[in-house]
């Protein structure tokens, strides 16, 4: 399923497409990471990310975390997320990698953790619960 979203044969789901969610840039089983820049767009407060956006980006990778690592025909739902901001996150790159921390066949931890200028910013952990999909639902990302 991710490659086939980096490759442009599978579509982002909408939600991905409205936001304008950045994708991973590099995956391993349980381990995604995501180069990308934030733009003076996502601020609130002058010169300081929207800690919203940043919730967000939290659970979108969490669940492409969960799509590198569960077996077909499983899908996953948002039981629970918390966001830990250690340092503001301003407009410019950042570096986000997200681990799959624990994983049983009906729940999933991961981390995932937002760098800039190689300071940890942000630390979000979201639990998933993992159920059975239908054939047709498969590879369907839910968060």
């Amino acid at each position: 399923m991710l490659t086939g979203l980096a490759d442009g044969t599978v579509a982002d789901p909408p939600a991905a497409r409205t936001l304008e969610l950045p994708p991973a840039t590099s995956w391993l089983p349980g381990l995604i990471t995501c180069e990308t820049a934030f733009d003076e767009e996502l601020t609130l407060t002058p010169g300081v990310v929207f800690g919203g956006w940043i919730a967000c980006l939290v659970d979108h990778f969490a669940g492409l975390v969960m799509l590198s690592a569960i077996p077909d025909g499983s899908g996953f739902l948002t039981a629970g997320l918390s966001v830990d901001y250690h340092a503001p996150l301003v407009p410019g790159p950042v570096t986000i990698e997200t681990e799959l921390t624990s994983c049983s066949t009906r729940r999933a931890v991961a981390e995932v953790r937002f760098a800039q200028h190689r300071t940890r910013a942000c630390t979000g952990t979201v639990e998933q619960i993992i159920h059975r999909t239908a054939p047709a639902a498969v590879g369907r990302m839910a968060g």
